[in-house]
């Protein structure tokens, strides 16, 4: 194997346990913030792959591991409360 087919293994393994290790950081009941800092809901449960499910507006809400990050010890989506209105 060449040194840039290892790059590219080691790359895509690393992109594909991102979510993953995320998933570790967030946990239920955590407050959940969207990109205004507004309060959303609490973290009903953290799905394998990172994704959060919220109660948002009275209907069950998967929040995607690639919007989450931790900004100041908060959980935050970079989606707006518009934007998690839509997700199913």
């Amino acid at each position: 194997m060449n040194k840039f087919a290892a790059i590219i293994l080691t790359a895509t393994a690393l992109s594909l346990t991102a979510p993953a290790a995320f998933a570790a950081e967030a946990q239920r009941n955590d407050r959940l913030y969207d990109a205004t800092g507004s309060s959303v809901a609490k973290v009903n449960r953290v799905a394998a792959d990172g994704d959060v499910l919220v109660i948002y507006k009275g209907k069950v809400r998967r929040v995607q591991a690639e919007t989450l990050s931790n900004t100041d010890g908060k959980l935050m989506t970079t989606l707006t409360k518009k934007e998690l209105r839509r997700l199913k």
